[in-house]
Parts: C-alpha cells; structure tokens; sequence
C-alpha cells in the first residue's frame, strides 16, 4: 500500500508529488497528461517568436524531476476510488487496483468549448480559454473576452489596463449587476455587448475576425485574438458522492486542502479556491501534500502497528 497517490499530471499534481518525494513517502501519480494545460501557447499574426510563460517553464522542470523518479509515475487514467477501511482503493483502466493511505486528486478542469465555425481550427492561434494567462501578448492590439464569469470580467479588465481595444461579448444577462461590469463599462477601450452571440471565429491562419449577432443583426469585430470563458467542468467524477462538491461539482476544500472525508485532499482547478494560474495551481498542490503527510504522521502508529501485523 503507498502512503499517498495523487491523481492528476497538470502543475498541482506535479508540486504535491515533488514535495511528498522530499519528504520521503512511498508516492505513485497517476496522470493521462502530464504537465497538465501548462504550456499552451498563443500564436498571433505578426507576433515574434515564441510567447515566453516562465511558470510554465517552472512547471516543466517539476515534471522533468517527476519522470526521472523510477515507480513514481502512472500513466493510466482512473475509473474509480472508494473507501477501504481508513484507506483508498484508486481503479485505473490498464494497471489494475492501488491501494494507498491518503489521496490527493488534482484532475483540474476544462472549459466549456465554443461551438462555433473556426474555434478548433484557431485554438492556440489567437483564440484561447485562459484570458490572464496571455493578456501580455495584447498590448496594443485589440483583443475580445466572450463570457460573463467571474474569470471573464477579471480577463476583461486586466485586458483593458493595455490592450487598445477590448469588446467584452455577453450572450446573456444573468451577470450584469457584477460591480465588475459597471468597471467595464466606464473604461473608454471597452465596449461591452450584451445579448450578442457569437457564430464564427475567422482567419485563414490566426483569428482576425469575431462574427456577432444580436436580434437579427451581425457585427464583424476586427481582433487580434479572442479568449472564451463561458465556464468550467471540474473533472470530479471520480469522487462523486466520496466528498461535498458546490453546485458545479468543484471539490470543496477547507484552508489546508481537506476535503470532507479525512485522508483525502484536493488541489488545484478541480476544487472550490480555484486559482487558474500554474504558480497558483504549484502552490495549492505542495499545501494539499503538506496536509497529507500531516496527516500520516498524526497517524504514524497506527499505520507501524498495521504493517506489524
């Protein structure tokens, strides 16, 4: 049995492993991507070069240390855990049934895709889902945020402190009394659209064009890229009914990354102190590992007197 496995490959996961092998634990993660979304990069017209991202290069050199650490990696993808007895039981497609005392899950989330003619096509080409992650690209340019969450009016506005031109596309009402909205629309850059759908992304190559609609008419919005945050999915499934989650079935964790069943914790986009950036994400998987191993050595004797036995 191994004192802690951590499903997941993105930077939470990545963290939590590095710090439980400083620590010495009997570690296994179990990941179907490892290095997660880290290293996603935006390819604009005219831009020189490869966009530079240093935490995601941070999160790189965790996962080279990881794969060099022989019988620590799992790449398999994880069917089910339940409870066995003050442990775990973790199900994967193609190894079998692990058994460990903690757990850490740090599957992440993904983002409600804009179904659209030219969205697949110009992923990574100026179209994205992660607004802060490439505001600095934009300086100068004109930008667009389509979305009304509380991730697409902080893009929005941290868009507009260097961007030229931001159109923040709202396909409904339902936020529109955020105090982050009234910001917005004060901002002289800013052109807020509120009912307007979008119908096409365009360019041949990278995104040049939104094509927006509303009551029956059509805009053409000159961009020089376009971030999409309509919402995400956490990828809980596996601890459905194991733990609480909120209402979108984020995992609910306490400050030190507990969730509500003892030895199992929970980091990253996948919980409810979701942070989005990867130093975030590195963060909050070392803390949940801290926990973890706070948790086996409160628990030390008994774990000694089992192995005993």
């Amino acid at each position: 049995m191994y004192d802690l496995i951590i499903i997941g490959g993105g930077a939470a996961a990545l963290s939590a492993a590095t710090y439980a092998l400083g620590k010495r634990l009997e570690v296994r993660i179990i990941y179907q991507n490892l290095g997660g979304k880290s290293g996603w990069r935006q390819n604009l017209t005219g831009q020189e070069g490869a966009e530079q991202l240093p935490a995601s290069d941070a999160v790189r050199s965790l996962e080279r240390y990881i794969s060099m650490q022989v019988g620590v990696t799992l790449h398999d993808g994880v069917t089910k855990v339940t409870r066995y007895g003050d442990g775990f039981q973790i199900e994967t497609f193609r190894n079998g049934t692990l058994e460990a005392h903690a757990l850490i899950i740090a599957t992440g989330a993904g983002p409600v895709r804009l179904d659209v003619p030219g969205a697949e096509e110009l992923l990574g080409q100026g179209l994205g889902y992660s607004v802060t992650t490439h505001s600095h690209l934009l300086e100068g340019k004109t930008s667009a945020v389509i979305g009304s969450t509380t991730r697409a009016l902080r893009g929005a506005a941290e868009l507009s402190r260097t961007a030229a031109k931001v159109y923040l596309i709202i396909p409904n009402e339902t936020n529109m009394v955020a105090p982050m909205i009234n910001s917005l629309q004060q901002r002289p850059n800013v052109e807020v659209l509120v009912g307007y759908n979008v119908q096409e992304v365009v360019g041949p190559m990278n995104v040049e064009e939104l094509v927006i609609s509303h009551a029956g008419k059509t805009r053409r919005l000159a961009v020089d890229a376009a971030f999409v945050d309509l919402g995400l999915i956490p990828h809980s499934e596996i601890v459905k009914g194991l733990v609480q989650t909120d209402d979108q079935g984020f995992i609910v964790i306490d400050g030190h990354n507990r969730t509500t069943l003892p030895g199992l914790f929970a980091a990253g986009d996948v919980t409810t102190a979701f942070g989005e950036q990867a130093l975030i994400a590195a963060g909050d998987g070392a803390r949940a590992a801290l926990s973890a191993y706070d948790y086996l050595l409160a628990r030390a004797p008994q774990l000694e007197a089992e192995g005993a036995d």
